[in-house]
C-alpha cells in the first residue's frame, strides 16, 4: 500500500517544537512529558555529531532487502519532512546512502531515521545530511518493487504513524503522536521554561535527593513492601 497523502499536524505546532531546539537535550524533556516513553532504542545513533532536527514523519515499511519503499517515500515528501524507515528487522543491509540523501535534500527532507543500516557515510557526512541509524554496512538493498509507504510502522521499538512529529538530537530520537502534539508541546514549554530553577538550586549546593525528597519516596516504598509482607503473613 502506498498512500500518496498524509494527515499533517498544524504548521504552528511543528514550529513550536522547532523553537524548543534552542534548549539542550530536548528529546529528554519530551520523553519526560510522555510518561518517559516514546524514545527509540539506544541502537539508534547519529551518523555524525550535532544532529538536532524536528520534522513530520513520512513512513516507509521495507522488506528485508528492498529499497523500493524508502525511495518512493522520498518522492512523497514535502519540505520539513523526515523519512522514517522500518527495515523489517534487517540491520545488516543499507537502506540509505549518498544518492538517497541528495534526492531527499532536493525535496526539502530534513533527516532520515532508519531502523537498519546506512552506507556512503563519508559522503553523507560531507553533505551534512542528518541520519540516525542502527549501523553502517556496505551491502545495499535491491529495488524489487515491494514495501509500503505512509502506513503505521515500528522503528526502534516505537510505533510511528505518518504525520507524527519526530525530534532527534544527541540523546536519540523521540516520536510525538500527532493527536497529542499540541498538549505535549505545551507541557514541554512549561517544563523547559522552569528547569533552570532546579539547576540554580543544584548549583547553589542542593542535591537532587533533597529537591525531590528522596527519603519520603524511599519510606513510601518500604511502607508498601512491609504492608505486602504483613498481608502475606496473615494469609
Amino acid at each position: 500500500m502506498i498512500n500518496l497523502t498524509i494527515d499533517r499536524p498544524p504548521t504552528t505546532i511543528v514550529q513550536g517544537f522547532k523553537d524548543l531546539l534552542a534548549y539542550d537535550s530536548l528529546t529528554c524533556a519530551l520523553s519526560d512529558c510522555m510518561g518517559r516513553f516514546n524514545g527509540m532504542t539506544s541502537t539508534m545513533r547519529p551518523l555524525f555529531e550535532g544532529i538536532r532536527v524536528v520534522g513530520t514523519a513520512i513512513t516507509a515499511k521495507a522488506l528485508a532487502s528492498d529499497l523500493t519503499a524508502p525511495i518512493k517515500a522520498i518522492d512523497l515528501c514535502q519540505p520539513g519532512d523526515i523519512v522514517v524507515i522500518d527495515s523489517h528487522g534487517s540491520v545488516d543491509t543499507a537502506f540509505w546512502g549518498e544518492n538517497m540523501s541528495m534526492s531527499a535534500r532536493n525535496r526539502g527532507v530534513v533527516a532520515a531515521i532508519i531502523d537498519g543500516g546506512c552506507r556512503d557515510v563519508e559522503e553523507i557526512r560531507q553533505l551534512k545530511f542528518p541520519v540516525m541509524c542502527r549501523g553502517v554496512v556496505p551491502n545495499v538493498a535491491a529495488i524489487a518493487g515491494y514495501g509500503e509507504v505512509n502506513v503505521p510502522i515500528q522503528c526502534a521499538g516505537v510505533v510511528v504513524t505518518p504525520g507524527d512529529i519526530i525530534v532527534a538530537d544527541g540523546n536519540g530520537v523521540v516520536v510525538i503522536p500527532k493527536a497529542d502534539a499540541a498538549t505535549i508541546l505545551q507541557q514541554a514549554q512549561q517544563l523547559l521554561s522552569t528547569e533552570h530553577q532546579v539547576q540554580e538550586k543544584i548549583m547553589a549546593g542542593a542535591t537532587i535527593g533533597e529537591l525531590i525528597d528522596i527519603d519520603r519516596i524511599i519510606k513510601g516504598t518500604f511502607a508498601y513492601q512491609n504492608k505486602a509482607l504483613e498481608t502475606k503473613s496473615a494469609e
